[in-house]
């Protein structure tokens, strides 16, 4: 009997400049494939200038995500860098935050509505 195999996870990053600093929009799924490229992003846009983090379409998060988010937290403390993050995210996204901790330790930041999601 052959079994399907599942379609590897997808992550999306688009990053824009917009009022002085970058949104980094992030969709699909985060997890221990996809961290690395996610990290990745983040540190380079970081490097940069100020960053807003747009979690709003990324649907999924494991551990390896919230330990992607942690270690990102220390380097930006560390480097002086200045990250914000979109505090209307994705539910699951925000379930697996609070479950953890972590969403306490994030620099939130509620943005105006603009009509389009």
């Amino acid at each position: 009997m052959a079994r399907e195999i599942p379609e590897p996870p997808e992550l999306h990053l688009t990053a824009l400049g917009a009022d002085g600093h970058t949104v980094l929009a992030v969709a699909g799924e985060m997890d221990i494939a996809t961290a690395p490229e996610f990290t990745a992003a983040l540190r380079e846009q970081l490097a940069g200038g100020p960053v807003l983090l747009d979690l709003r379409r990324l649907t999924f998060m494991d551990s390896s995500g919230v330990r992607a988010l942690d270690v990102l937290m220390r380097e930006v403390e560390r480097e002086r860098w200045s990250l914000t993050i979109r505090s209307d995210m994705h539910r699951n996204v925000r379930q697996v935050l609070a479950l953890t901790g972590m969403l306490e330790a994030l620099p939130l930041q509620d943005v105006p509505s603009t009509g389009s999601s």
